[in-house]
């Protein structure tokens, strides 16, 4: 098996994500009726990457939000205060924890990146360059296009159409397995959402976490308030043997010594619980000043 695999206390975490997509879809008969529920609570954000269409959602997912309220203004956007403030709110407490621990896609990444028979990759040459992609996924698909969409009068959620391989999976592959009349219905855009989503999960069986690394907006979103965020990476210097340890077990592919404040990192823990030293803390509070004493890079 894997080492990046052997990190004990992981059960934990993956325990945490699974109550954590429990609690975002406990409505979980609407994947038999092929329905979609319909309470009053599903326009109320929730944290992770979770799909409004899920049939068992009783939220809505934040980047879903964001395109909807930027394109609900007939011919002129509305400034979608609700989600921003959202979004501000939970990036300035968690960051990119939500990411490592609540996010139902992200649980499905890590599930099947622990399937053995398959040579793991951590990083390949280059690689760091992909990861800017989230950020053009993030401005064009997910604000360009919405607003583009507004100033004509229509309302279209480009990632959700094009991209999120959440939805699709949660949503739109149920919804069509439950009802055998939309099947007749099927575009080229369904299939071409399927082809992501596969493509996505091959990946995920020899690299950690791809779409997180590559092409999540709301990554890319709370990634951008790690530096600040009260759940942080504590790393003590002056106890650290320099094993590389924490460098192994990291499923953002990141070295957790020198980017302890990267936009990467998803404070799931690993790196923490792999150290032999206790140089690595995952904290929630105000920063110590010895939190920064190294330079961190994306």
């Amino acid at each position: 098996m894997d080492r990046a695999k052997r990190v004990k206390g992981e059960w934990k975490r993956l325990t945490v994500q699974a109550a954590a997509f429990l609690l975002m879809n406990p409505k979980l008969h609407h994947f038999f009726l092929g329905t979609i529920e319909q309470g009053k609570t599903k326009s109320v954000c929730v944290p992770g990457l979770n799909c409004y269409s899920c049939p068992a959602a009783i939220g809505a997912c934040p980047i879903g939000s964001l395109q909807n309220s930027m394109s609900s203004g007939y011919k002129k956007p509305a400034f979608p205060f609700y989600v921003l403030g959202f979004l501000l709110l939970f990036g300035l407490t968690l960051g990119r924890w939500i990411c490592g621990w609540l996010c139902p896609f992200g649980w499905v990444q890590d599930l099947v990146y622990r399937i053995p028979f398959f040579k793991k990759i951590r990083t390949f040459p280059y690689e760091r360059f992909l990861r800017w992609l989230k950020y053009a996924v993030l401005g064009v698909l997910v604000i360009g296009l919405p607003l583009l969409s507004a100033f004509r009068g229509v309302l279209v959620p480009w990632f959700c159409k094009l991209l999120c391989p959440s939805g699709t999976l949660f949503g739109g592959i149920p919804l069509v397995l439950a009802n055998p009349s939309l099947r007749g219905q099927l575009g080229f855009l369904f299939w071409w959402k399927v082809g992501v989503l596969l493509a996505l999960l091959l990946l995920s069986l020899l690299i950690s976490r791809p779409f997180c690394r590559y092409l999540c907006p709301l990554g890319a979103i709370y990634g951008m308030f790690n530096r600040i965020a009260l759940v942080h990476l504590r790393f003590e210097n002056d106890k650290c043997v320099n094993c590389g340890k924490c460098e192994t077990v990291c499923p953002m592919g990141i070295d957790p010594r020198k980017q302890f404040n990267s936009a990467e990192c998803i404070r799931c823990g690993r790196c923490a619980r792999s150290c032999p030293v206790n140089a690595l803390h995952v904290r929630f509070g105000l920063r110590m000043k010895d939190d920064s004493h190294k330079k961190s890079t994306i």
